[in-house]
């Protein structure tokens, strides 16, 4: 199973509809967001991956109502609020925003797999029996490089993807 991982898309629609797009065609049957999407126009392009998309609130967060809303309406997007704790493919995965919280995560050896945003910054790191995760940021501001992973959970081989 091959799963995409993306965060900090911030209103960048058009490379969050390219992340989907290659996740889409890359056979990815998950999709895993690490907040910071933004505004509910964001779910509806969500939507669009053909698997079952999983979102972790970020901390800048526009308008956290509204995006709640829209998830409620789609059979095929999960939020799980502040935190995501989730078996994939016999892996253990968390997912938070932040780095120091999926940093304690991996520290306790019970996940395969921890991922988080926030600081914008692509990281791939493997802790023990853990591999942390930070797929960068689909946003490309920051760094000016838009990026997102993806993960085959048999193997844990990370692929990282750049958009131009």
């Amino acid at each position: 199973m091959k799963v995409a991982i993306v965060s900090d898309s911030h209103d960048h629609w058009q490379n969050l509809k390219q992340a989907i797009a290659g996740a889409n065609q890359a056979g990815c049957t998950a999709l895993l967001h690490a907040g910071d999407l933004i505004a509910p126009i964001g779910v509806q392009m969500l939507a669009e991956f053909r698997g079952q998309v999983h979102y972790v609130w970020g901390n800048n967060e526009g308008e956290k109502l509204g995006i709640s809303r829209a998830i409620d309406k789609l059979p095929n997007v999960i939020l799980h609020g502040r935190e995501m704790s989730l078996e994939l493919d016999e892996r253990k995965i968390y997912m938070n925003h932040y780095p120091h919280i999926s940093q304690m995560a991996a520290a306790t050896g019970e996940y395969d797999v921890a991922i988080y945003g926030h600081d914008h910054l692509y990281f791939e790191e493997k802790k023990d029996h853990t591999l942390l995760l930070n797929p960068g940021e689909l946003c490309g501001y920051r760094t000016k490089q838009a990026t997102f992973m993806m993960l085959d959970l048999k193997t844990l081989q990370v692929e990282k993807h750049s958009l131009e």
